[in-house]
């Protein structure tokens, strides 16, 4: 009987000192996974999203929004080319708040892309009208800090 007892403690420990690090090991890969899923959910939405900015700039080619001409606009043209600008910054937006919440690493490869885009379109002296008058007071408090820091960055337009 004592050397069941003996033998079982031994099998016990044995599975306590095997069992513990697998166990580490498989919630870390699990939790890797999660964060890669993470990633590609918030890459993947983002990218749907901009398609459909993309798309609505095809069906709106003679606004000169994507190419950022300078053309001179009709009212109703002006008032389509706002709209088209307010989606853009919802677009924008969702990109930075989603993106806030990811590891620096993730940030880096993904983020430094939009915000190169961002500050591309703050260059463009109607989208930068438009953000000033209209735009620049219904969104989210962190990202209305961040997008009129890039207005001041940007306070000489380079582009139509």
């Amino acid at each position: 009987m004592n050397e069941l007892k003996i033998i079982l403690e031994i099998i016990s420990l044995s599975i306590t000192i095997v069992g513990v690090p697998i166990a580490i090991f498989i919630f870390y890969k699990e939790k890797r996974k999660e964060r890669k899923d993470r990633e590609y959910l918030t890459f993947n939405a983002l990218d749907d999203k901009y398609l459909d900015f993309l798309n609505l700039c095809l069906s709106n080619q003679d606004l000169g929004i994507y190419e950022m001409s300078n053309k001179k606009l009709s009212e109703e043209q002006q008032t389509r080319a706002i709209i088209i600008f307010e989606i853009l910054v919802c677009l924008f937006e969702r990109a930075y708040l989603m993106y806030k919440e990811h590891n620096k690493s993730f940030i880096g490869k993904q983020w430094s892309g939009w915000l190169a885009y961002i500050e591309d379109w703050m260059g463009y002296t109607s989208f930068r009208s438009a953000w000033k008058t209209i735009l620049s007071s219904q969104f989210d408090g962190e990202f209305l800090e961040f997008m009129n820091k890039v207005y001041d960055d940007k306070a000489t337009p380079n582009k139509a």
